[in-house]
Order: C-alpha cells, then structure tokens, then sequence
C-alpha cells in the first residue's frame, strides 16, 4: 500500500484545487460567502469519486500501463456517484421536487455522461504520474 500513498493523498488532493479554482474563476455565487461553499460543492462531488478511483487503484494495484482498467473504474466510479451525488445534492438544496428516474430521464443522464467524461479525461491525464511503475509484492 506504501507505493500507492502518493496517489491515495494527491490524486483528489489536486482535483479538489483544480475545481475550486474553476468555481471560483467562474464566479458560481451560491452565498455572500461563496469560497467555502465551492469547497464543500467540489469536495461532494468530485473529490470523493476521484479518492474512490484511487482506492481502486491501490487495492487492485494499478500500474502506469493499466489504461484500459483505469478508463474503465474512472468511468463507472464517477457516473455512477455524481447521478446518485447531484440528485441528492438538489434535493437537499430544495431544487428538486422529482424522482430519481424523472430526473434521470430530464437531464440528469446527460450530466452523469458529461461528469465521467471530464474525470476519465483526469484521470488519465493524471493518475498514471502518481501511480507505480512496476507492481510491488
């Protein structure tokens, strides 16, 4: 587990900054006191699926050269999480007054789609830097 710490700490570590900083270049106003809602809003929804990934990684014990497997957790770890995350995000938030399945149906798909293209894209930009070269016994 030792060679895939660097991974567990800085793979979310990183998407955490890199979209608050979003947030916050496109000024997403949710309060008088935005900055630590664009923490909270990027922890839920993609720090969370992107330390899942790395979890993944670590227990299967990825290396560089497993694309295929690391399209393949990135893609269902983050559609699965962000439609199941942003439904209830909006219905904690009291801008969602339907079904799951309506709400999937009406955009909510589509959003699932968009969410793992973006972390696949990440992902596969990042995570084969922080993973090990070679597998460790």
């Amino acid at each position: 587990m030792k060679p895939y710490l660097k991974t567990l700490i800085l793979f979310p570590l990183i998407l955490q900054g890199l979209v608050t900083a979003l947030f916050w270049f496109l000024n997403w106003d949710f309060e008088p006191t935005p900055f630590t809602r664009y923490l909270m809003v990027a922890f839920f929804l993609t720090t969370i699926p992107a330390f899942l990934i790395a979890l993944v990684a670590a227990r299967f014990r990825y290396i560089r050269h497993n694309i295929a497997a690391i399209v393949l957790c990135s893609s269902l770890i983050s559609f699965f999480y962000c439609n199941v995350a942003s439904y209830f995000y909006l219905l904690f938030m009291g801008k969602q007054d339907a079904s799951f399945w309506q709400w999937l149906t009406e955009g909510g798909l589509t959003l699932g789609i968009l969410s793992a293209c973006c972390m696949i894209f990440y992902t596969l930009f990042v995570l084969p830097w922080l993973l090990p070269k070679t597998k460790s016994l």
